[in-house]
This record gives C-alpha cells, structure tokens and sequence, in this order.
C-alpha cells in the first residue's frame, strides 16, 4: 500500500507516514457538508444509533516512553519503600510510619493500574528468571543458589516486562575449599 502525498507531508518524519483516521474521504467530506448545512438550519434529533467517536491510538514511541516511565516510577516507589520498612521487623519504622500509608498507597495505586513488581529476594534462582544477576557471591550457609539482594525489582506490565530486575545472588560455598 502506497501513503497518500498528504500522509507524507504531514508526518512529523518524511519517513514515517501518518496514520489516519478509518474515515474515507468522501464519507468525511459528505459529514462536512451536512454539518455545514446544519449550521444554516434549526439542529434536527440526532440519530437513535450514532457510533462513538475513536480515539487514535497513541505512536509507538510514546507508548515506549510511557513503558519506561511506569518502570522507572515503579522502581522508585518500591525504593522509598524499601528504606521505611525496617529489615529485621518488617514493620515500617517509627519515624516513617505516617510516610507509609502514602508510599503503600502508591503501591495499591501501581497495582491497580496492572503493574507488579518482584524483587526475588530470598528466592531460589533460576537462570529463566527475569533478572540480570550483577554478581554472584559466595555465602556459606547456602544449600544451592538464593538471590540475597534486590538493586532494582522486575516491573511487568499486564504480561509485558517493562524491566528487567537487578540481583545479587549468593552461591553456596564447598566445605572443603572454601569454594563453590
């Protein structure tokens, strides 16, 4: 299919064509038009089954930026939370508790709109899993590979990554050796 020259010349990159409305010309101009001949008359009824207008779908690259945006808020939500709950408890700190209820709320909000973030930690590791592993440390006490720490959690966004997660992950370490 061939862009129209009007789709060209009005596309923001001569290389990209602009998408346009599933309207013909004719029906468009017909619409035109009435409404100009409306305008002259008194306004009849409208018609009883009149089709909502569509909305144009976004450009891909908004849609890009908008995915990176939610992964980067996610990320920082799931950070301030991660500094006001206390490690050992896992109850807020005393002095954040009322700055809780609004980075949960955030969360709950996050949630809503089909976000979900996983941090993995404490969770055995898996080559499949969606993470980006920054090091693997050996930790003794450890009966196969954990991920111990979180830098930044895996976002996904109704079935889609928006980013991949950041681990350490600790590996066990041989009795004998000292070594894995």
């Amino acid at each position: 299919m061939t862009p129209s020259l009007l789709a060209q010349i009005l596309a923001r990159d001569p290389r990209k064509t602009v998408r346009f409305p599933a309207v013909p010309v004719d029906e468009a101009l017909a619409a035109l038009h009435q409404l100009q001949a409306a305008w002259r008359e008194p306004v009849p009824p409208p018609p009883a089954a009149m089709p909502p207008p569509v909305a144009p779908a976004p450009p891909a690259e908004d849609a890009e930026a908008l995915a990176a945006a939610l992964g980067t808020l996610a990320t920082q939500v799931w950070r301030a939370r991660s500094r006001i709950i206390d490690p050992a408890t896992g109850e807020p700190r005393e002095e954040m508790k009322r700055v809780h209820r609004h980075v949960e709320g955030a969360l709950e909000v996050l949630k809503q709109l089909g976000l979900t973030m996983n941090d993995w930690v404490n969770q055995p590791y898996d080559a499949g899993l969606p993470v980006k592993v920054l090091t693997f440390q050996p930790t003794p006490g450890l009966a196969r590979d954990t991920i111990l720490e979180a830098v930044r959690p895996t976002v996904i966004w109704k079935d889609r990554l928006l980013q991949m997660g950041e681990v350490v992950v600790g590996i066990p370490v041989s009795p004998e050796d000292g070594s894995r």
